[in-house]
């Protein structure tokens, strides 16, 4: 009895479980462990140096590959340090940066995701190694119930306990006594609850927040009542904290939370008690002067677990007597993959904005985003280079990324030997470099530019240890940095779980590692300032629709009302005021939007006319495939009743998720049935095609139009129309002034600055050329005969609308054969990297510069490529032929939205496009998110 859509793993289905059981034990290993308590074991390497470098990326001693290297040698060879001096429980208390951070950890790291095909009913898992019954067993048992927020996190906390308690060794343990906390982005040191805890756990003293009309709630007073954990030194104080310069106002917050419980407590015990500053991916030399600005002096520094800096090791702790130790760590997790075809460095939200105290926005609304603490998760990339002018944070973080995707690139996930992989990216051998890259902008220049210098430094540390070597043989690998190592490990752990489909396919014999591709064979980086229009317009599929009405939180789930998936279950809130939950005020249920739910992969990217009657068909065969079996006039065998039994946990879930998504579809489709978002919707293809709306601009405002659907809307027409009017933008922002406060004349010089509004001072006639103009005709953007229930183009995402990227993608194929003058509008800059406007080389073995690269001719377009790896690898048919593509990598440096994410599937789908895409971005945004992040 086959009850849902059979859902098959990507081509990087390897890299992909991989990276999940690597952040997840980096995590568990980075938790479970003390840094005062260095191993001294004979393998581990324990460097003292100055504490600058040790914060330095580039000037660190080891590879500058080790952020970006896959750590499942973190548990194995290369954590240095023990979880424990005695046999007593280690009780820590985690207190998270912002709540976009406490989100991802909890549902993308420490949730062990299971990957489901269902073909036969049989689940394939990408769990931890170790214990994968225990905590798996405990969640089959609640897979068919709709649980809220606050019991699905309780769950996870439970489990990672349990995880922790069993990986302990020599006696010691270790407990998670809270996770709950988030730190105040005012940056005062004061503490806030996760949103989705009891109502009576939020405070009361709540202000005005000038970006939105509803209340936010500054919980200044929040330290009393945390006397139990502050007074009680036993307990470590663990502060997780977005690294990389990306939120500085939390990492001051964490300083002065400190602070407080040290000046306040220390003085009446003996006891040295433990703050440890975990970053995420890694600690910046600005953010560790911050620090030691604010008092918190840094005793002990760990670099991926090697304790690099340490004055308070176990020697010195019993003499320190009463105080604090201080441990700055960084735990290099970077990517998390969010489907098998999307990765993130989910760099959103961040305390940066007041906005993110905001408590129940929308609460009134059936259409309830979620509310609570930086319930609009704000894209933290783009401001972070266009407008505080840190371009350098966001193109190294992107470039380290970049590098670990390769070395996991090698052999194609199938060939594990170390021989075979050589030295690792930019080593000795080419394999897993991926050959061909492009960028579009002057960001994904500055990204590609970064990336080949790491790899020269990579290659320059690797012949300096190779010298070394050949001067002293002597306690060979003591201490050094070992790629081979690495390899080892990352293919025992999770590498070779999951053959890919590129390599491990039918037929494939194993004579010739050698022969093997990677299965990444292309990159293209595309800096969001080329199509700055797209995040601004509304999507009509599925998943896109629902991040607009009802907003995809940070880590891939949404938060809806338990009254809309469950309109009827009284039986449920009856037993829920039983266990003492409040129905009232906890009444939402968490609903994961990814791959683990084999219906909403097949239906996410069905376009709104199509979704309905999908999900209406799926109810159908549902309910015929059940009545099948049920019939008693056919006789059933033994063996066809237990499988039948075996179905039944399956066919379950399957009803429970079709339940949710047809109670979802009906919110969805309501809200895109509305008068006010048809009416947005034709104001918006209006622009598209270069018409001026003013009027209806000013009709909006006058309307009340929600102030961030009126700047998206705003911005478009600057956009689309390569300016506003002097004379009509002053008289808008006047109406912006008196409609929606003072406050939003900030907004709008920062949208400025990001090149979202421009003003026209010279006069220029509305029906002369525009640069939006120049690609609307050269990238055929506007079809407006696409089918949307048989679409045969992507520009289905929004009935007639492609994006500009996608559109990008589609012409690298080509290798933009008659663009020219299209390419001439994507913008340059002078800052970091050429300051070119596109680039196209090929990565070599030895690595070289960007600059000796541009010397070189180009190669082939990316289809002639393609064709000729297909060529190589021999003829196939039908979805042979799909599974044997070669492997785009499609990075979008600043954001992607899910529009872009569908119309790259609908691409990658068909059988006409050479290659399979996926998606690697640094956060998912749309356009109120986008513009948000610009309202700090």
């Amino acid at each position: 009895m086959s009850t849902a859509p059979s859902t098959t793993r990507g081509p990087l289905a390897h890299i992909v479980d991989a990276l999940r059981i690597d952040n997840h034990q980096l995590l568990v290993e980075t938790l479970r462990c003390d840094p005062r308590y260095p191993s001294n074991d004979e393998g581990h390497h324990n460097t003292v140096m100055n504490a600058g470098d040790a914060a330095a990326g580039d000037h660190h001693p080891r590879s500058a590959m080790d952020d970006a290297a896959p750590n499942n040698t973190h548990s194995s060879a290369s954590h240095h340090f023990t979880n424990s001096a005695t046999t007593a429980t280690s009780r820590q208390r985690l207190i998270f940066g912002s709540d976009n951070l406490r989100r991802t950890i909890l549902h993308q790291v420490i949730a062990r995701r299971v990957s489901v095909t269902f073909d036969e009913g049989e689940t394939s898992s990408t769990t931890n190694k170790n214990n994968t019954t225990t905590a798996d067993t405990k969640k089959s048992k609640k897979k068919n119930q709709n649980k809220s927020q606050a019991e699905e996190e309780q769950e996870l906390m439970n489990e990672l306990n349990e995880e922790l308690v069993l990986s302990s060794t020599g006696g010691g343990r270790c407990e998670i006594v809270k996770c709950s906390e988030v730190l105040s982005p005012l940056g005062d040191g004061s503490l806030l609850l996760s949103s989705k805890t009891k109502s009576s756990n939020v405070k009361k003293g709540s202000s005005k927040n000038p970006f939105d009309d509803g209340p936010f709630n500054n919980n200044n007073s929040t330290i009393e009542e945390e006397d139990e954990e502050d007074d009680d030194p036993t307990i470590i104080t663990t502060y997780l904290l977005r690294g990389g310069g990306f939120d500085i106002p939390s990492v001051a917050s964490a300083a002065l939370h400190r602070n407080r419980i040290v000046s306040s407590r220390y003085h009446q015990h003996q006891q040295s008690r433990l703050f440890r500053f975990v970053f995420l991916p890694r600690m910046t030399e600005m953010e560790r002067l911050l620090l030691k600005e604010l008092g918190v002096q840094d005793d002990i520094i760990v670099e991926s677990g090697n304790v690099v800096v340490s004055t308070a090791t176990a020697g010195s702790v019993n003499a320190l007597g009463g105080g604090a130790v201080n441990s700055l760590e960084s735990v290099p997790i970077d990517l998390i993959p969010l489907d098998d075809d999307v990765l993130s460095l989910e760099l959103s939200g961040g305390s940066g904005s007041v906005e993110s105290l905001s408590i129940d926005r929308n609460s009134n609304s059936e259409s309830d985003k979620g509310g609570g603490i930086g319930s609009s998760a704000a894209a933290a990339s783009l401001r972070h280079s266009d407008v505080e002018g840190c371009e350098a944070d966001v193109v190294d973080v992107v470039a380290r990324s970049l590098l670990k995707l390769q070395l996991l690139n090698q052999g194609g996930g199938g060939g594990g030997s170390g021989g075979a992989a050589g030295r690792g990216v930019g080593g000795e051998s080419d394999v897993g470099v991926i050959g061909r890259v492009l960028g579009l902008g002057p960001l994904a220049t500055a990204v590609i530019d970064r990336m080949m210098y790491l790899r020269l430094e990579e290659d320059r540390m690797d012949a300096q240890a190779d010298e070394e070597e050949e001067d002293d043989d002597e306690d060979e690998d003591v201490g050094e940095y070992n790629d081979e190592e690495i390899l080892e490990n990352t293919t025992a752990v999770g590498v070779e779980t999951v053959a890919s489909p590129s390599t491990g396919g039918g037929g494939g014999s194993s004579s010739d590692n050698g022969s093997k591709q990677p299965p990444i064979q292309a990159l293209l980086v595309i800096d969001r300032k080329i199509d700055l229009v797209t995040p601004m317009l509304t999507p009509l599929t599925y998943e896109g629709l629902i991040d607009d009405v009802l907003q995809i939180q940070v880590g891939g789930c949404v938060s809806v009302k338990k009254s809309i998936v469950e309109p009827d279950d009284q039986t449920e809130q009856q037993n829920q005021r039983a266990r003492g939950y409040d129905t009232k005020n906890d009444s939402k249920v968490l609903l994961p939007l990814n791959d683990s739910d084999p219906l909403y992969t097949e239906v996410r990217d069905k376009h709104v006319e199509v979704f309905g009657s999908f999900l209406q068909n799926q109810a159908k065969a549902l309910k015929e495939s059940h009545s099948q079996f049920t019939n008693r006039e056919t006789a059933r065998d033994l063996s066809e009743i237990h499988q039948f039994v075996k179905q039944i946990p399956v066919f379950t879930r399957n009803l429970r998720s079709l339940k949710n998504h047809i109670h979802i579809a009906e919110l969805v489709k309501s809200a895109a049935e509305a008068t006010s978002f048809r009416q947005r919707w034709q104001t918006e293809r209006s622009m598209l095609e270069s018409e001026s709306q003013y009027d209806m601009l000013e009709d909006l405002i006058a309307s009340g139009e929600p102030p961030y659907r009126w700047l998206r809307l705003f911005c478009l027409q600057s956009l689309t129309s390569n300016g506003i009017k002097a004379t009509r933008y002053e008289s808008l922002r006047k109406e912006v002034v008196q409609t929606y406060g003072f406050e939003f004349l900030m907004v709008l010089n920062d949208l400025e600055k990001a090149g979202f509004l421009r003003k026209r001072e010279t006069f220029f006639m509305d029906s002369m050329a525009t640069s939006y103009s120049t690609l609307r005709k050269s990238l055929n953007l506007i079809n407006a005969e696409v089918d949307p229930s048989n679409p045969d183009d992507p520009a289905y995402v929004s009935s007639g609308y492609a994006p500009i990227t996608v559109r990008w993608v589609q012409a690298a194929m080509r290798g933009y054969l008659g663009l020219d003058e299209a390419l001439k509008e994507l913008p340059s800059s002078g800052g970091s990297g050429s300051g070119r406007r596109w680039i196209d080389i090929e990565q070599k073995s030895p690595p070289e510069s960007l600059v000796e690269a541009l010397k070189q001719d180009r190669g082939s377009s990316l289809g002639v490529l393609a064709k000729k790896l297909s060529d190589s690898t021999g003829e196939a048919s039908g979805g042979e032929q799909q599974e044997k593509k070669p492997v785009l990598l499609v990075y979008y440096v600043g954001g992607i939205t899910y529009m872009e994410i569908a119309a790259l599937r609908f691409l990658s789908k068909r059988s006409s496009f050479p290659y399979s895409i996926i998606c690697c971005t640094t956060e998912i945004v749309n356009g109120e998110t986008l513009l948000r992040s610009l309202s700090c």
